[in-house]
């Protein structure tokens, strides 16, 4: 598994603790940005039906339904932000 922040990969076996961090970023590694069901823009930026409402997606929480992403972190996608702002140029 890789930290969803900085990248690392990290040598845990098994399920992730729900206190687990990052041994370089000490990012929290049980959270959304970190699970394979986190799709923003689906109803509470999860492809699982019904879970509850996550309010802040890079901290720890007790979601059950959690499953690590198993990749690393993409580049960031600047291009939709980019596309806004040369509208005013």
């Amino acid at each position: 598994m890789y930290c969803w922040k900085c990248g690392i990969k990290l040598d845990l076996i098994g399920k992730v603790s729900f206190r687990a961090s990052c041994d370089k970023c000490t990012a929290d590694l049980h959270c959304c940005r970190n699970c394979k069901f986190y799709m923003p823009g689906k109803p509470n930026d999860c492809l699982v039906p019904g879970t509850e409402w996550v309010a802040d997606r890079e901290k720890a929480n007790l979601c059950e339904d959690f499953a690590i992403l198993g990749k690393p972190p993409g580049p960031k996608d600047d291009s939709t932000k980019k596309r806004f702002e040369d509208l005013f140029n």
